[in-house]
């Protein structure tokens, strides 16, 4: 019948369903992915390859940029040492200028340590510069302070300008930049201290320890042009003073040492002898 030959079709494409669904789930038939998923996973594996390319050349560019720096830093000598100092005490471009007072009339006894402590209370310090004699390293009387801030070393000048400090009035004045010298706070960090002390001694040792000089047998330490016009001058006023005094007596002997070595001349040893002892008499007996 007509019924019987439309339901076998059905029937056919339903077994061959089956079929299909059975091998899918045992791995022997796989369905086909869409475009659009195939295009995302592409994209997903091409961010972490690129997200791996770039941790791995991170490093290197890393150490690049260090050896770069490195090589850019200047080496560590006193040149550059100071260079760097010299910037580093260069006022700011921007903001307030630094101000310079002078500091007269100073009274013994206020040195670096006390100018410091003492103008700190106005505010910031950044340089200060103690006039000293090079020849004895004391207080010349006079400095320079700066201040980090110009208004501050106006104020400054102003309170202290005539003010009794020590037995002494104050000369505070307000240097402006342009009567400053480039080389004003030069060496400043530099601590004078008396020479003369050291000088003293190294005199003392090159007098003390001279070398020795054989003379007639004996080690005699080497005289200096100065001792042997110091002596000359001396001979020479002594026997200016015997002439006046009408003295006749040859100095020159004396000072050459002729009398002496005429005085310490061997003589003879003389033996003593011991003589026998006497005895004594007995005196004669009475009869």
């Amino acid at each position: 019948s007509l019924s019987s030959q439309q339901a076998l079709p059905r029937l056919a494409g339903g077994v061959a369903a089956m079929v299909g669904k059975k091998a899918t789930k045992k791995g022997k038939v796989k369905p086909k992915a869409s475009k659009a998923k195939a295009q995302k996973a592409g994209d997903g594996e091409a961010k972490k390859r690129k997200a791996k390319v770039t941790e791995a050349s991170e490093p290197k560019v890393e150490q690049e940029e260090v050896a770069a720096q490195e090589k850019a830093k200047p080496r560590k000598t006193k040149a550059n040492r100071f260079k760097e100092a010299m910037e580093a005490e260069e006022e700011p471009k921007e903001g307030e200028p630094k101000g310079v007072v002078y500091l007269g009339h100073i009274p013994d006894g206020f040195f670096e340590q006390q100018i410091k402590k003492y103008f700190s209370q106005f505010g910031d310090v950044t340089r200060f510069k103690l006039a000293r004699s090079r020849k004895t390293g004391g207080s010349k009387g006079y400095a320079f302070i700066e201040f980090r801030q110009e208004s501050v070393a106006k104020i400054v000048a102003q309170t202290m300008n005539k003010y009794i400090l020590g037995n002494k009035t104050l000369v505070c004045t307000f240097k402006p930049r342009e009567e400053c010298h480039p080389k004003l706070f030069s060496g400043w960090r530099e601590e004078i201290s008396d020479p003369r002390p050291a000088k003293r001694a190294k005199h003392m040792l090159g007098f003390n320890d001279r070398p020795n000089v054989e003379v007639d047998g004996q080690a005699v330490p080497q005289m200096t042009k100065e001792q042997v016009k110091r002596r000359d001058l001396q001979k020479k006023k002594m026997k200016a003073k015997l002439k006046q005094l009408e003295v006749d007596y040859d100095i020159d002997e004396v000072l050459e040492g002729a009398a002496d070595d005429e005085a310490e001349e061997e003589e003879p040893e003389v033996k003593h002898t011991k003589l026998p002892k006497k005895k004594k008499r007995r005196a004669a007996s009475s009869t």
